[in-house]
């Protein structure tokens, strides 16, 4: 398995070339800089969770497009000892499980939010939806203005295309997982 960095770099690139789309386009579209998407299609650096997302809803593409590898018949998911992503000066840990599926139109990831954790998410494309179920610890999340605050083994779900953010306002570290379903392209 290569390092998450070459691979969105490698996954950005292609994407963006099996669209005949210039990096000035890829980044008018996104709201990344040029020079930002050239150092991470050159595996340069490791873009943040949001900065992923903005790839993601800017080309109207799931979020795991960025971060898979090629498939296999059978996956056999052990979570690596570090993230594939982070966010909130690595405070919130975003671990890919199962890539963006064209058959169900889902992916699926773990995140770990450590105590203090908060994680805005910007909007995402219309039509997908989030479904996140705490695995262990409280999770708080706010869906545009309203709060809902869960525990272990409940569930919430919301159409991801407004404002939201991830909180974990616990001692304790939170994981929770979150399948995200996409509408049809």
């Amino acid at each position: 398995m290569d390092s998450i960095h070459i691979r969105i770099g490698h996954n950005l690139q292609r994407i963006r070339k099996q669209r005949g789309l210039s990096l000035d386009k890829v980044a008018s579209a996104t709201h990344v800089s040029k020079g930002m998407l050239h150092q991470i299609e050159r595996g340069e650096v490791t873009p943040t969770v949001t900065t992923v997302w903005k790839i993601a809803t800017g080309l109207n593409i799931s979020f795991s497009s960025l971060l898979k590898e090629e498939k296999t018949a059978v996956s056999i998911v052990i979570p690596g000892l570090q993230p594939d992503i982070t966010e909130d000066e690595g405070r919130c840990k975003v671990y890919l499980l199962f890539p963006f599926d064209p058959q169900t139109l889902m992916e699926i990831f773990t995140i770990v939010l450590s105590p203090g954790a908060n994680y805005c998410s910007s909007p995402h494309n219309d039509g997908v939806l989030e479904y996140i179920t705490v695995q262990s610890g409280s999770f708080t999340i706010q869906v545009k203005e309203e709060i809902y605050s869960l525990g272990k083994g409940e569930a919430i779900r919301f159409t991801g295309n407004v404002p939201h953010c991830y909180k974990n306002l616990s001692a304790q570290e939170t994981t929770i997982q979150v399948i995200m379903h996409y509408p049809e392209a």
